[in-house]
């Protein structure tokens, strides 16, 4: 709890002192002044400035200047952010946390497409790859749990993607190391009365592993059309993923040969999906829009291999297969209107979702819920807004195609309240507090076989998990830079996580999710941007996490997969004909996945750095090459009692993009 005042007392007086500065804000470079529109702050489009939350909001021109090559590489360089990427830089089985919640953070961070749900049923993490590089428009990551906004899984916060549909016309190419390549391209099209786009992308990498090639392909349509009867527009998307995995290392075998595949288990994957999504909106009056969201998508994993084990001394080799399939069909109406200064939010959210397997076990999941959000500026510089919303699901299990289904329901509420002050033209404080829950996945719900993981009967014991959540936040604009001060409190009740030890179920020894313990963290963040000179400009950013086990007999030691620090700092050179970029990523130790007790050995800390340069060849051509794992370190990001999963080690890579 001190920790926690001086934390908050550090982010006021940074507040305060900079109020006292009297800065003309006629001296703020252009760049400073930069105030994008933004939807993921209270559902309302409206300047980042005016929203009580923290929302970042990320350009196509920056993601492009990075160099990155897919969203999650992206990802990896937000502040706040932490990106654990288990086979190699396309990003497979990539997985994205928001607000360092720890070994299940990809589950507690909601992803949204143009503003609709793509998480799975399941625990299967999000396919990046299904949104191709060249169809993003902006990419918004709201650092406040938005629990009341749009409901589960966004304990951590809200990436939102938001697609393009302007009429330009270019293709981009990549190569680089261990056999990546990757073409991108964005056909764009308007008319009077219609818009919209076509990108495609395919790539493909043989992995610095042995048994670690991938391919993915995507594809986005996106069409609109204006009439007097209002906007109707249609997006289309679909993805597939094949993949070798390398599966895990123990200990000596990293030490030997990081690069090698594991001994164990390397699977196969196939996996495909497909989206169908069509939203309505229609102006009533001159101050009121109605919206009628609706989103089909489909998705399917299929994972094959051999599992090697050992007993008295003789190897033994069983084949496994698995295929899940994942459906879901989502209608979202919204009525958003003024109310007097202000505006006033209010619509529901009604889905249908299934998660069926090859083995005939089967989960069905009906949801729905209702929100409501407000917000009006009060003078003074201050605005308000406060949420709240109730959702229900019910969901039907069935073992197996021959046995009866059981079901079970839940039902949770989640509330907001922010507050927005503009202390000057380039002072600003942001304060809030807000509730969040999960409920659990579809495979979360069971217990498995400990040796097989195969599925035995539905989990009764298994609760939803709660949030609550305060923030403290402090901007201050200068006339060559901006700096701010960013303090976060989340409370966890009944986290969900993995439990190795579950009892049995008959004569089999089961594994299964529980409720684990509740959790506390604690994370201060100050992030700086500044033109050193007309030519040289430079970005840093230092997260300080504190999270912690909250009951239970490990109480009071820190939260597997979470680290203690992390810094991140870019640098960007400007020559007259070229950019030379360097950046650095440190990120500290953490405690291996699943040890609770802090029995298995630290994931030590590693600092990676990155250098690149760019160019514009002409008008219509421009070229950028990256070098990345500077110092060919050997590190991995993700370990647990299972083994290590080595990370990428130094790559070439060059970029090449033309607007036709």
């Amino acid at each position: 709890m001190k920790n926690s005042f001086l934390l908050m007392a550090s982010v006021i007086t940074l507040a305060v002192s900079s109020h006292a500065q009297s800065i003309d804000s006629a001296g703020l470079q252009p760049h400073a002044l930069t105030d994008p529109i933004v939807i993921s702050a209270s559902r309302v489009p409206q300047p980042r400035s005016a929203g009580s939350v923290v929302v970042d909001v990320i350009s196509r021109q920056q993601i492009e200047q990075s160099g990155a090559s897919n969203v999650v590489e992206f990802l990896d360089s937000v502040p706040g952010l932490s990106v654990n990427r288990l086979y190699g830089r396309l990003g497979i089985d990539a997985s994205v946390d928001v607000g360092y919640m720890g070994e299940a953070g990809s589950q507690n961070v909601l992803i949204l497409v143009d503003g609709q749900r793509v998480n799975s049923l399941d625990s299967s993490g999000i396919r990046f790859a299904q949104v191709p590089m060249s169809s993003i428009e902006r990419i918004e990551i709201r650092k406040a749990g938005g629990g009341a906004l749009y409901g589960e899984r966004a304990q951590g916060g809200v990436i939102n993607i938001i697609t393009r549909a302007d009429a330009t016309k270019e293709v981009s190419l990549a190569l680089g190391s261990f056999g990546y390549r990757k073409v991108d391209g964005y056909l764009g099209f308007k008319t009077d009365d219609f818009n919209g786009g076509l990108s495609l992308m395919s790539a493909h990498s043989d992995g610095h592993r042995q048994h670690s090639d991938s391919r993915q392909e995507s594809a986005q349509f996106r069409i609109s059309h204006t009439s007097a009867l209002g906007k109707v527009s249609v997006i289309a998307r679909g993805l597939e993923e094949t993949a070798n995995l390398p599966g895990s290392l123990t200990p000596d075998e990293y030490s030997a040969d990081p690069k090698k595949a594991s001994s164990s288990y390397a699977p196969h994957t196939h996996r495909t999906g497909n989206s169908l999504g069509i939203k309505y909106d229609r102006a009533i009056g001159t101050d009121d829009l109605l919206t009628v969201d609706v989103l089909q998508q489909t998705s399917k994993d299929e994972s094959y291999g051999t599992y090697y084990s050992s007993w008295n001394g003789m190897q033994f080799a069983n084949y496994s297969a698995s295929t899940i399939t994942n459906k879901r069909i989502s209608v979202n109406p919204e009525y958003r209107m003024k109310l007097g200064l202000g505006q006033l939010v209010f619509g529901g959210e009604f889905s249908s979702a299934d998660a069926n397997t090859d083995l005939g076990k089967q989960v069905h999941r009906s949801s729905e819920s209702a929100y409501v959000q407000a917000m009006r500026p009060m003078g003074y510089g201050i605005t308000l807004d406060g949420g709240a919303r109730t959702h229900r699901v019910h969901s039907d299990f069935q073992k197996s195609t021959t046995q009866a289904q059981t079901g079970s329901s839940d039902q949770k509420n989640s509330v907001s309240a922010g507050l927005k002050a503009q202390l000057s033209e380039a002072t600003s404080v942001r304060v809030g507090a807000l509730t969040g829950f999960r409920f659990a996945n579809a495979d979360e719900l069971y217990f498995f076989d400990r040796n097989t993981f195969a599925m035995l009967e539905i989990n009764p014991n298994l609760h939803p998990m709660t949030t609550r959540e305060y923030f403290l936040q402090a901007e201050q604009k200068y006339s060559h830079g901006k700096v701010e001060a960013h303090y976060r409190n989340i409370k966890a009740q009944d986290e969900i996580g993995y439990q190795e030890i579950c009892g049995s179920v008959g004569v089999t020894l089961a594994s299964c999710n529980a409720n684990l313990y509740d959790t506390t963290r604690s994370i201060f963040s100050l992030a700086s941007e500044w033109s050193v000179t007309s030519r040289l400009s430079v970005k840093a950013s230092v997260d300080f996490i504190n999270a912690k086990i909250a009951t239970g007999s490990n109480a009071g030691n820190r939260l597997p997969m979470t680290p203690k620090e992390v810094v991140r700092i870019t640098a960007e050179q400007r020559f007259q004909d070229f950019s030379v970029m360097a950046s650095s990523h440190y990120r500290g130790n953490m405690i291996q996945a699943s040890d609770q007790s802090f029995s298995n050995p630290l994931i030590p800390s590693r600092n990676l750095i990155d250098l690149g340069a760019k160019t514009q060849l002409n008008k219509t051509i421009s070229m950028s090459a990256w070098i990345r794992n500077l110092t060919n370190k050997n590190y991995y990001d993700y370990a647990s009692g299972n083994g290590i999963y080595p990370a990428d080690v130094r790559g070439f890579y060059l970029n090449i993009k033309a607007s036709l």
